[in-house]
């Protein structure tokens, strides 16, 4: 098999019209005007689970925006984001909360009125709330009978600290401990004007800048109220190893997470460790699908992922086993770390993985909403506008040797935690 010639291939740097609203709120756009839709993602940077007093506070917040706002019912808000086909979608993570829009361009007058009801006006209503609340329980308590989930979560808790931020979990019983009150409070620390940033695509005009300026911009909303204090999370890059297991009598399964913590995105290390994680376990073809999958059958996938946030990065490796094959499983993993610490891979196979990872950053780039995606990335992580070229460059200068040094450097079974969830 010959293996195409990707050194030709280059990966023009995108760069967004960056604008500011009349109060100082920054929008990046990726202009398409041949599209009939536009992209719109709000970005609330300090309003993540790290920044809440109680447990389940930010995602609770977030999903009572759309239940009721000062000019709307939930029902007429719902009714309205039906009939002018809003779509919506919000996430929380540790460190932020996004809200995600896409609409057609030809209601972008009749739309935005409704995203600013729900970013400037909600009013919480407390019946909402509780319903919510019923259904959230019920979702994890369904979750808390899943191997995956249980391993995932004693790895990040044993990892990180029972006590940090990052380490420590909550209880079903916790979101009966969750009032209307703070939901308010939060949502007036958390979200403002001064702490979010808009990232837009598709078919934005001056008429678009025009109305989203008179929802979001023309008044400091909740300037009196925020609290943009968020203070750095400190982190023990070093503990110790250990292996950690977690019953589940129902358990027809055992799921495994293993990993470390590793450089973060901004380190020189980082892009030959990413190519080292995609030979190791980052796609169909790597070591670890083909020997614990293809070769042995013990699981059906298993991949190997690094995870970047704000104060760091996690490298780990997690499958679904068959219960009495998660010793074995284990095993191999081992074996396949110490062959890339001991073995030179060939110029073949790491041109296989280098194209591999050129191909899923083009196909990443691949219109302006990808791109919009992509620019996310860029300012989260304060990478510099040229980062797609930039890493394409180190791509290519990867070496056989670069990935037996990374392999020596970063994949020690002494520096891993294991969690193990089964019956």
């Amino acid at each position: 098999m010959t293996i195409p010639d990707f050194n030709s291939i280059t990966i023009k740097n995108y760069y967004p019209t960056v604008r500011e609203l009349s109060n100082g709120i920054k929008t990046y756009c990726f202009n398409n005007n041949e599209m009939d839709v536009i992209f719109m993602k709000i970005i609330f940077y300090n309003a993540g689970t790290v920044s809440q007093d109680k447990f389940f506070t930010a995602s609770l917040t977030k999903t009572q925006l759309n239940q009721g706002t000062k000019d709307f019912s939930d029902k007429e808000l719902a009714d309205n984001i039906d009939y002018y086909g809003l779509n919506s979608s919000h996430t929380t993570g540790n460190e932020r909360t996004v809200l995600d829009f896409s609409f057609m361009q030809q209601y972008q007058k009749e739309v935005l009125p409704l995203i600013e009801q729900m970013v400037k006006y909600p009013t919480f209503p407390e019946n909402n709330l509780q319903i919510t609340i019923n259904n959230s329980k019920q979702d994890y308590m369904l979750k808390q009978q899943q191997t995956n989930f249980l391993s995932h979560r004693a790895f990040m808790s044993n990892l990180f600290g029972k006590n940090h931020p990052y380490g420590k979990y909550a209880e079903i019983e916790d979101y009966d401990k969750v009032k209307t009150e703070d939901l308010k409070a939060f949502y007036k620390k958390r979200y403002s004007y001064n702490q979010c940033y808009i990232l837009l695509s598709g078919n934005v005009n001056e008429e678009f800048y025009s109305l989203l300026d008179n929802a979001l911009g023309k008044d400091f909303w909740n300037k009196d109220s925020a609290d943009t204090n968020i203070k750095p999370i400190d982190i023990n890059y070093n503990p110790n190893s250990q292996t950690i297991f977690t019953h589940l009598p129902s358990a027809v399964q055992a799921s495994i997470v293993m990993g470390r913590f590793v450089d973060g995105i901004n380190s020189e290390n980082y892009v030959p460790l990413s190519v080292l994680n995609c030979l190791f376990g980052g796609y169909f073809n790597s070591r670890l699908m083909s020997n614990i999958r293809e070769e042995k059958g013990y699981t059906y996938g298993i991949n190997s992922v690094i995870a970047p946030f704000k104060y760091g990065s996690i490298m780990f490796i997690a499958t679904d086993v068959a219960m009495d094959k998660y010793e074995q499983t284990l095993e191999e993993i081992d074996k396949e770390m110490c062959r890339l610490k001991q073995e030179t891979v060939s110029d073949y196979e790491l041109s296989m993985v280098k194209n591999y990872m050129i191909g899923d950053m083009l196909r990443s780039n691949d219109g302006v909403d990808m791109m919009m995606d992509n620019y996310d990335y860029v300012i989260r992580y304060s990478l510099t506008n040229d980062y797609n070229s930039i890493t394409l460059n180190k791509i290519r200068q990867i070496t056989p040797e670069d990935i037996k040094s990374m392999a020596q450097k970063y994949l020690n079974k002494e520096n891993f935690i294991t969690s193990i969830a089964l019956k």
